[in-house]
């Protein structure tokens, strides 16, 4: 099997506006797999008082943020209803088919998010698709000043001037200091995003790092989209694996911080990606395929969705749900071809260990 399963930095610009940012992709050369396997991975920087404009989107992702904070509205398909929410780091927000959503930098720093998750769109293959309400391309500009002027009940003059507006305007903009934006709403907040960064983990090991998720059972907007994700901290050293998607699905994930190496193993224990990762790059599980990533020096952080909104994992770690602490000892003896004395030894050190590995000592 020859996938490519990793990849640099973000090396295809959608868009991007000096002082007010940019939106980027992964071209098709260089991560085929995406448009492959049907997923798709944008990253949307904005500067303060950067805006971006309205979008329609026909993709299922999930949004986390690696940096700063950000005014998000949201309009569902159900009920056309704003809601309008505060974003900050470590936030994970699924952004459900047909939503449309606007986002603003109301901070004092950079903004970033990693869009990861699913495409069903045969135009632009490993690219979320969809299209913007305002802007130079906005959809008002593929109208005629006739057709806009009787839906809008405006004059031919106002329809005109309308579109002439647009025609001008770029998908990023700077939002005028003083310009009143919508406040956001706390209180539908819970019901849409869940922080990772600050969730009690699944796993806390000393000494070796935390795993956090969101699923469908803590956030329950997941069971619409149909993608949960994760998000791995990992101290220098230290290990997370050998792990599998237990079910059919897949995982990306992207880089968040820091770097370290993957290794990922096939059919007939080959090994079909060993490689370094780095801060901004993105690399693919495929369903089955078991799993390392190993921390630098200096740790590493990624971010992961996983093609299910349940998340089942298949651990050949250590720990209390090891596929290797649940096989009996004589089996574990005869398949392993060990003496009864290496199986009890391997045995006591699966019950100590966890999905998280802390450097050796040894």
């Amino acid at each position: 099997m020859d996938l490519i399963l990793a990849s640099k930095k973000a090396d295809k610009t959608m868009m991007e506006v000096e002082g007010v940012g940019g939106y980027y992709g992964w071209s098709n050369s260089q991560f085929p797999l995406l448009s492959q396997k049907k997923l798709a991975a944008g990253l949307l920087l904005l500067q303060p008082h950067g805006f971006s404009q309205p979008y329609y989107s026909v993709s299922s992702k999930i949004g986390y943020v690696c940096e700063g904070e950000c005014i998000v509205g949201l309009i569902p398909p159900e009920d056309s209803k704003e809601e309008v929410i505060k974003l900050q780091k470590g936030d994970a927000l699924p952004v459900t088919l047909k939503t449309v959503s606007w986002w603003y930098n109301d901070g004092n720093s950079e903004f970033k998010i990693i869009f990861l998750g699913e495409y069903d769109d045969e135009y632009t293959p490993g690219e979320y698709c969809g299209f913007y309400l305002a802007g130079f391309i906005g959809t008002l500009n593929g109208f005629s000043n006739e057709f806009i002027a009787k839906s809008f009940h405006m004059t031919k003059t106002e329809s005109e001037k309308l579109i002439k507006d647009q025609s001008r305007t770029n998908l990023l903009i700077k939002i005028n200091e003083g310009t009143k934006m919508p406040h956001p709403c706390n209180k539908v907040k819970h019901k849409l995003v869940f922080n990772l960064d600050s969730a009690k983990p699944c796993v806390e090991v000393k000494n070796g790092g935390v795993l956090s998720a969101v699923t469908c059972r803590n956030l329950p907007l997941l069971g619409d989209v149909g993608l949960s994700a994760n998000h791995v901290v990992l101290e220098s050293g230290a290990l997370f694996g050998p792990i599998f998607t237990a079910d059919l699905s897949v995982q990306l994930s992207f880089v968040t911080k820091g770097s370290g190496r993957v290794q990922i193993v096939g059919p007939l224990s080959k090994v079909v990606l060993d490689t370094k990762v780095e801060e901004g790059g993105l690399f693919f599980v495929p369903k089955f395929f078991p799993f390392v990533v190993e921390a630098d020096e200096g740790g590493m952080e990624f971010f992961s969705v996983i093609t299910s909104s349940k998340q089942v994992y298949g651990e050949l770690s250590g720990g209390k749900n090891s596929i290797w602490e649940a096989i009996s000892p004589s089996v574990l003896e005869a398949s392993l071809n060990m003496t009864p004395d290496l199986t009890e030894y391997f045995k006591s050190k699966i019950a100590k260990g966890a999905v998280i590995a802390p450097p050796s000592t040894i």
